[in-house]
């Protein structure tokens, strides 16, 4: 279980430094620890973890690419994968109805978690509505350097905001209070990447 979530966490974590390069931003530089989320907040696992795995390992490197890239946000291929794998993804849309069953049903023995669940998923295909003409825009980019695969970006924005919205309402009996766990709370409240 933990192992599927540092990795979904570990594909978010990664896309939180998708940020504005701007020297008076203090979101520029990511987030001041290198704590992973996982490590502060006992997360649900939301997908399998073998094919969340199967996923990063197949991603990761281009993942890490095209974070570093200008301009308009490039899908996440970990995620599409991921979706696309469970069935919840196919052609630039998402299944909300299936969606909203796995992850309920991931979360059926964790009543801290249901409500969480259930209030992010709305939140976030609330933003996704909001980021619509940025998403199709994503999606019809070009490959930029040799081997990209360009993925949807819907995938990547909902995953993305699924899991800064579990760690932002982690709730107490999941969340280890530290010093570092706390500044990575708050540098997530200030920067959220959604």
């Amino acid at each position: 279980m933990k192992l599927v979530l540092t990795v979904s966490v570990a594909a978010a974590a990664l896309l939180l430094h998708v940020t504005i390069s701007s020297a008076e931003n203090p979101c520029a530089n990511g987030p001041p620890v290198e704590k992973n989320p996982m490590e502060c907040c006992n997360m649900p696992m939301l997908l399998d973890k073998d094919i969340m795995m199967d996923c990063y390992q197949k991603y990761a490197e281009q993942t890490k690419k095209q974070i570093k890239m200008d301009g308009v946000p490039r899908g996440c291929c970990i995620a599409e994968c991921g979706l696309n794998a469970t069935g919840l993804y196919a052609n630039g849309m998402i299944n909300r109805d299936d969606m909203t069953k796995m992850f309920m049903d991931a979360v059926k023995d964790m009543p801290q978690w249901q409500m969480v669940i259930r209030d992010s998923l709305d939140e976030c295909f609330k933003m996704a509505e909001s980021k619509m003409d940025e998403i199709e825009a994503g999606a019809k980019l070009e490959p930029s350097f040799e081997g990209e695969k360009i993925c949807h970006p819907i995938s990547g924005t909902i995953m993305r905001c699924m899991g800064m919205m579990m760690f932002a309402k982690c709730p107490a009996g999941d969340y280890t209070d530290g010093k570092e766990c706390d500044q990575l709370k708050e540098y997530n409240k200030m920067c959220p990447v959604i």
